[in-house]
């Protein structure tokens, strides 16, 4: 397939400085929260807040952005459209602790929380770096995102 430019934009220091105000500071009261649900509450509300927040700033640094790249969250599902046909779909799944991710590339996939990251448990692979590496490929433009991975780290 066609080859990543090389561009490297570090979400974490170009969108804002790496620093805890640039969490939702859920973490901040995370070990306070008694009941595991209101930790998986709290953890998932970070997950995709920041994701979202990191999304929609993305169009900002890209070079050619395609004509429809489109970031919905409602506090439940978010939704991310590039290009015709390509949408992520990443919602809480509040029963099983787990956040579902539906991929125009690889299909879904089911994650768990574990040692400050979301992991699929069939490969262990994280869902921060899926997201970076499909959609750097469908954007012709590689990044990272490396705010959604720092406002994790509290609640490893």
């Amino acid at each position: 397939g066609r080859s990543c430019s090389r561009h490297f934009v570090d979400l974490s220091t170009r969108i804002a400085p790496v620093s805890r105000t640039n969490c939702r500071h859920y973490s901040l009261t995370a070990r306070r929260l008694t009941t595991e649900m209101d930790q998986f509450d709290a953890v998932v509300a970070e997950t995709l807040d920041t994701l979202t927040e990191a999304l929609e700033e993305l169009p900002d640094f890209i070079p050619d952005v395609p004509e429809i790249f489109d970031v919905e969250y409602n506090g439940e599902v978010l939704t991310l459209k590039i290009k015709e046909g390509y949408t992520y779909v990443i919602n809480r799944q509040g029963p099983n602790k787990q956040i579902w991710l539906s991929s125009p590339v690889s299909g879904p996939k089911r994650y768990d929380f574990l040692d400050g990251q979301w992991l699929y448990s069939h490969d262990n692979s994280s869902m921060i770096d899926l997201l970076e590496t499909e959609l750097s490929e469908l954007l012709d433009f590689e990044f990272e995102l490396n705010t959604v991975r720092h406002c994790l780290l509290p609640f490893s």
